[in-house]
């Protein structure tokens, strides 16, 4: 996983809600732009759409708090489990650990979107100051976010995005060709 999305999965796969569709939880601090720095690393901007559509949240954490239940088991996992980020604050802080109740939904089509590599390589010294480091954590975070917006707007104007139409493709087409995509 690399540096960008490691915090911003974590939240995602922790606290899936409604109404949290390609929602993006950031950390509040910016250390892991400074991580890059520090090794050298590229940072690589990313966007994916598709994985909301392939379930849809019924019962979401605050939800299942409200059923005695599963407020005891959500209690009971959080407690058992081991603090990954102990010094974190806001959202991406120690999360109650539960999974919530999903109802699948007919698969759509995943899009993919690779952003413009920032590079860290010999930016340790001017990365070591944090406002430095913050101004490229925003950087960051903007181009994922277009990255995201970018998705959006193709898949809602992508002929094939429902399975039914790349089905009908693929049987007029022979089932081994690849259903056509956006130019980009």
């Amino acid at each position: 996983m690399n540096c960008v999305s490691k915090g911003v999965l974590i939240k995602i796969l922790n606290d899936v809600s409604q109404g949290e569709e390609y929602k993006l939880f950031w950390p509040e601090e910016s250390e892991f732009v400074r991580m890059a720095a520090r090794f050298g690393a590229k940072i690589i901007p990313f966007g994916t759409i598709g994985e909301d559509d392939l379930a849809q949240v019924v019962f979401d954490y605050n939800d299942l708090m409200k059923i005695p239940y599963y407020k005891s088991q959500i209690k009971e996992l959080t407690d058992e489990a081991v603090k990954a980020r102990t010094h974190a604050k806001g959202e991406v802080a120690n999360q109650p650990v539960h999974v919530p109740i999903c109802l699948p939904k007919v698969p759509g089509r995943f899009y993919y979107y690779f952003g413009k590599p920032i590079e860290t390589q010999g930016r340790k010294q001017e990365l070591k100051d944090r406002k430095k480091a913050h101004e490229l954590y925003i950087e960051v975070k903007s181009e994922v976010e277009k990255c995201l917006a970018y998705l959006k707007e193709k898949r809602e104007n992508d002929p094939y995005r429902n399975i039914v139409t790349r089905l009908i493709y693929q049987a007029t087409h022979g089932f081994t060709s690849e259903v056509p995509i956006f130019e980009l």
